[in-house]
């Protein structure tokens, strides 16, 4: 989608895109291209005003980035902002990415956007539960005790065997997590530490599930004639 632009108006910076409409900032103006629609026009947003705001951030989330500090710190505007898309969390006031309903709303939209919820959030199991378990590699968001934690590496590794990267060293070298890693995904074993590179168990399970991962075994399984067989025979 190509953008369009008015002859007649300068812009300065474009801000972001979203749901086939740009946004660009001009001083306090806001020109709204709507290519889907055809349409072209122009707002003046009082960033101040909850309502204006609100009626913007239903339409592009992250406009919250650009509302007064006040208005970032109201939770019906926030809510409708991460509703619209979840990064918008990025930008609300931190009381409310310290607010369990918000983040959940946001992290439900993108996992990603635990990112920006408050150490305390990224320290609640049951929300990193519920991303790692939809995308394995949103581990990295979460808190140390978290990667650090067993049960949640696991959840996360079972989902992306390549969420081993941000699990603490104690667990990268647990036969058990590598384990789960490798047979989701062989090529895991790049992020395990050296002593299971050199365990066969876990070289075999790793080139069962993607031969590729003969490059990340020990220098002495690589001339062991199982563990070439294994990688070959694919």
């Amino acid at each position: 989608m190509e953008i369009m632009y008015l002859s007649t108006f300068r812009t300065s910076h474009k801000i972001r895109k979203s749901s086939g409409s740009f946004l660009f900032r001009q001083e306090s103006n806001i020109l709204l291209v709507n290519k889907t629609q055809g349409e072209f026009y122009m707002e003046n947003i009082n960033w101040n005003d909850k309502e204006e705001v609100l009626k913007l951030v239903q339409q592009d989330g992250t406009a919250l980035e650009y509302a007064s500090e006040e208005v970032r710190n109201n939770k019906e505007v926030v809510l409708n902002a991460v509703q619209q898309d979840g990064w918008a969390l990025e930008y609300a006031s931190e009381k409310l990415r310290n607010d369990k309903d918000i983040v959940m709303t946001a992290i439900q939209k993108n996992g990603c956007a635990l990112q920006f919820a408050s150490d305390k959030l990224r320290d609640d199991e049951n929300i990193v539960r519920i991303i790692v378990e939809r995308d394995g590699m949103n581990l990295a968001y979460a808190s140390g005790r978290l990667l650090n934690d067993k049960d949640t590496v696991l959840t996360a590794v079972r989902q992306n065997g390549l969420a081993l990267e941000y699990a603490f060293e104690r667990l990268r070298c647990d036969k058990d997590v590598v384990m789960a890693a490798v047979q989701q995904n062989g090529c895991s074993l790049e992020y395990a530490l050296i002593e299971l590179c050199d365990d066969k168990e876990i070289a075999l399970a790793a080139l069962q599930s993607s031969p590729y991962a003969f490059k990340y075994v020990s220098p002495r399984l690589k001339l062991d004639e199982d563990v070439q067989k294994a990688a070959w025979k694919k």
